[in-house]
C-alpha cells in the first residue's frame, strides 16, 4: 500500500500530481504573464468550479470503481482557446478546488489527483492548439477548425485516460477496460460537452452576454446525459442490493456474489475477451445466484444433505434468476449466462443439460469462479477448504464438470494473485472526470 492505495495506484497518483505541479510551475517562471487577464481568468475558474458543481455519475459495475463526469469540460475547451498556457493551467487548478469546496469534498487525495488530472488535461490540450497554429490564427479563420478539435479530443483524451487508469489500478483492471465501461455509451453527449465550449470562446470574444443562453443548452445536455445513464445505474445498484439481501440471508455465503463477480471478470481478463463481453461477465457473476429468491429458507441454509424434492427446488434458481433478468433490456445477454451457470461440460449438467461448448462461454467461467468460491468457504455443510484443495478438485473435474481450457487459465491466475486475499481486499475508490 501507498498513501492508503494499491501500490501501482498510488505511485500513479504520486506521478500525476507531481507532473501537474511542474506545469504550473514551469508555465509561471518560464513566461510573464498578462496580469490583464486576471479579471477574466478568475471569472472562468469560478465558471469551472460551478460546472464541477453539474455532475453526472456515470454507470459502475461495482461500488468504489465510481466516475463522474462534469460539464467543466465545456469551460476549460473555452479557456483553452482563449488563454496561453500558464492562465488556462491556473484556471483548471482553481476551479477544480472550488468545485470540490462546493462539493463538500473531504477526501484530499482524491481532489489533488482530480485537480493535477484537469492542469494536464488543459495543458495537453493548450500545448495542441498553439503547436497547430490556432492560437495564431485565431477563432475567426476556418483553418483553426483542426487544432481546435486536436485540443478538444487531447483534453479529453488525457482527463478520461488519466481517471481510468487510477480506477484500473486500485481494481486491478485493464486501462482500457475501465475506460470504455465508463464512456463508451455517453461518447456523444461526451463529445457535444467539448463541442459547445467552441462558440462559448467565440461568444465571450463578440457578445460575452449570450454565454447564459449557452449555459441554459449547457445544463439541457447534461440533462440529456443523466437521463441516458440513471435508469442503468439505478437498475444495477438494485439488483446488486437484491443479490447482497440473498447472500446475507446465509452468513456463510456473505460476500459470495460480489467475489463471484469479480472471479468471473478477472477470469474474462485473462481469457482476452472484449470489453463488453468481460463486463457482462462480471455481472453475470455478480448476479448469478439472484434466482434463490424462490428458493425457502429451510432448503437453502438445511445443514445436511437435501432430498430429492428440495435438490430439485434448488435447481431451479437458474431458471428463476435467468425470467427475472431477461424482463430488463440491459440484462437480456446476462440472462443467459445466469440459465446456464450450472451446467456441465459432459452434459450432466442443468437446466438444459447443455454439453461443452454448446454453454455460454460467460457460463462456463461462472460455474468454475462459483465453485471455487464455494469450495473455499465454510458451508452449513463443511468447513472451507483450502486454496490447494479447491484447486486440486477443480483440475479433477477438469473435462467432466468444467472447461478444462478455462480451469488451466483461472488456476494459473489463482495462483500468480493469491485469489482469495484480492477478492477480499476489493479497496474503494471514486475518481471523476471533467
Amino acid at each position: 500500500m501507498f498513501l492508503g492505495l494499491p501500490q501501482r495506484a498510488g505511485l500513479f497518483w504520486l506521478a500525476v500530481v507531481t507532473a501537474a505541479t511542474g506545469v504550473l510551475v514551469v508555465s509561471w517562471s518560464t513566461t510573464t504573464p498578462d496580469l490583464s487577464l486576471a479579471p477574466a481568468a478568475l471569472l472562468f475558474a469560478v465558471a469551472c468550479g460551478v460546472a464541477e458543481r453539474v455532475q453526472v455519475r456515470l454507470s459502475s459495475s461495482r461500488p468504489g470503481g465510481g466516475v463522474t463526469f462534469s460539464v467543466s469540460c465545456t469551460v476549460l475547451v473555452a479557456a483553452i482557446l482563449l488563454f496561453p498556457l500558464a492562465w488556462v493551467a491556473l484556471i483548471a487548478a482553481v476551479g477544480s478546488a472550488l468545485g470540490g469546496a462546493l462539493r463538500g469534498h473531504r477526501h484530499v487525495l482524491k481532489l489533488l489527483f482530480n485537480m493535477a488530472n484537469l492542469t494536464l488535461s488543459v495543458a495537453v490540450g493548450s500545448a495542441l492548439w498553439s503547436v497547430g497554429g490556432g492560437g495564431v490564427a485565431g477563432l475567426a479563420s476556418p483553418v483553426s477548425i483542426p487544432p481546435i478539435a486536436a485540443a478538444a479530443l487531447g483534453y479529453f483524451a488525457i482527463n478520461t485516460g488519466l481517471t481510468a487508469a487510477m480506477v484500473a489500478f486500485v481494481m486491478h483492471l485493464p486501462i482500457r477496460l475501465v475506460w470504455r465501461r465508463s464512456h463508451a455509451k455517453v461518447m456523444t453527449a461526451n463529445l457535444a460537452l467539448l463541442a459547445v465550449g467552441v462558440p462559448a470562446a467565440g461568444l465571450w470574444l463578440a457578445y460575452p452576454w449570450m454565454l447564459v443562453c449557452l449555459a441554459i443548452a449547457l445544463l439541457a445536455v447534461h440533462g440529456a446525459m443523466s437521463d441516458r445513464v440513471k435508469l442503468e445505474t439505478q437498475t444495477l445498484e438494485s439488483l446488486f442490493e437484491l443479490a447482497d439481501i440473498l447472500d446475507a440471508r446465509d452468513k456463510y455465503t456473505h460476500g459470495h456474489s460480489e467475489r463471484v463477480g469479480h472471479y468471473a471478470e478477472q477470469l474474462a481478463v485473462q481469457l482476452d475477451l472484449p470489453g463488453d463481453r468481460t463486463h457482462l461477465a462480471f455481472l453475470a457473476g455478480r448476479l448469478h445466484d439472484i434466482g434463490k429468491c424462490a428458493i425457502d429458507n429451510e432448503v437453502l441454509l438445511k445443514p445436511g444433505a437435501l432430498g430429492e424434492d428440495e435438490r430439485n427446488q434448488m435447481r431451479r434458481h437458474p431458471e428463476v434468476g435467468s425470467a427475472m433478468l431477461a424482463h430488463f433490456t440491459l440484462f437480456r445477454e446476462v440472462a443467459q449466462f445466469v440459465r446456464g451457470h450450472h451446467e456441465r461440460w459432459d452434459g450432466e449438467g442443468y437446466p438444459d443439460g447443455l454439453r461443452a461448448e454448446a454453454i455460454p462461454l460467460e457460463s462456463r467461467i461462472i460455474a468454475i469462479v462459483d465453485s471455487y468460491d464455494a469450495m473455499t468457504t465454510t458451508r452449513p455443510y463443511r468447513v472451507a477448504l483450502p486454496h490447494a484443495e479447491a484447486v486440486r478438485r477443480l483440475e479433477a473435474g477438469a473435462g467432466k464438470q468444467w472447461d478444462p481450457r478455462i480451469v488451466s487459465v483461472f488456476v494459473q491466475w489463482a495462483e500468480q494473485h493469491q485469489a482469495p486475499a484480492v477478492a477480499a481486499s476489493l479497496a474503494p475508490v471514486a475518481t471523476s472526470a471533467a
